[in-house]
């Protein structure tokens, strides 16, 4: 039985995304129908098709071809929904992943920094708002030969283009202002690191290949392990942006650490992540502006 429902959901998905092909003007009356009964499965049915994704290994293949996506190839669509087939097709020329990036909230994901360098280099990022995307999409790990990589992850930038040897010399000139935010900030990061995937913002967080995500915190601590340690973030700094290179000669370390935080306050604030301190981030940023 789960076979049959399984094979009706994939004809469901083929009428309704051939109806949606056409021109509204275009479509027949059946044709609007599947499109409407398609559009209407995946906004009930989609969260708990993905939990399958988790649960039922048996399905698991099959169930990934009816899962469908939001993309930054559909931007501000509330009906735009992708599935993998589609996406592959639409990557560029010698892509070797696919790309998402998950959280809590649609519009927080799709103004976040981490996507600056990726929409700059034309590579679609799915965007994936449920709470459950981060851990189901992780466990699925790659889609038939394309790794599914979060570009919130340290080490998934390498196929943004900037030249190896470019990006050495960017990075070794960036070092000193790497290693003064880096004293500033003692343990509050895992670490300070130039980043090759900002083009506009000035710095932007990331996890450490092996830590565990925002999501999977909450499910750890939602399963009774609420003493895990928390995770550190990683702070990628665009060593190209005028708030970032303002210290390379910078020597005052009361101003140096003002900027330190208000770059890992302002990261964190872009993500939708609270402060510990807001009224120790509001009074540096105080300072700043003030140009004290």
């Amino acid at each position: 039985s789960v076979k049959k429902l399984l094979g009706e959901f994939r004809k469901l998905a083929e009428a309704g995304e051939k109806a949606q092909e056409k021109a509204e003007s275009d479509r027949t009356g059946d044709e609007q129908k599947a499109l409407t009964r398609w559009r209407s499965f995946v906004t009930q049915f989609n969260k708990p098709l993905k939990e399958g994704l988790y649960s039922d290994w048996g399905n698991r293949d099959e169930l990934i071809e009816i899962i469908r996506f939001k993309s930054t190839a559909g931007e501000g669509s509330g009906d735009n929904w992708t599935g993998l087939a589609e996406y592959v097709q639409r990557m560029r020329t010698g892509q070797k992943s696919v790309y998402y990036i998950a959280g809590s909230d649609e519009s927080t994901l799709r103004s976040s920094p981490l996507l600056e360098a990726y929409k700059v280099k034309n590579f679609e990022v799915l965007i994936l708002p449920d709470e459950i995307d981060d851990i189901v999409i992780g466990s699925y790990g790659k889609y038939k030969d394309f790794d599914l990589k979060p570009v919130n992850r340290a080490g998934t930038d390498d196929e943004l283009g900037i030249d190896k040897k470019d990006g050495e010399a960017q990075e070794k000139n960036a070092q000193p202002v790497i290693d003064k935010l880096k004293t500033a900030l003692g343990e509050r990061v895992k670490d300070v690191r130039f980043s090759r995937r900002l083009s506009e913002s000035p710095a932007c967080i990331v996890l450490d290949e092996n830590d565990p995500s925002v999501q999977m915190e909450r499910m750890m601590k939602a399963m009774g392990q609420p003493d895990i340690p928390e995770v550190k973030l990683i702070l990628e700094v665009n060593a190209g942006h005028p708030l970032v290179a303002s210290l390379k000669g910078a020597e005052n370390k009361a101003h140096i650490e003002d900027v330190a935080q208000v770059l890992l306050g302002q990261a964190l604030l872009v993500e939708g992540r609270e402060l510990k301190d807001s009224a120790d981030f509001v009074k540096r940023l105080n300072r700043l502006l003030q140009g004290v």
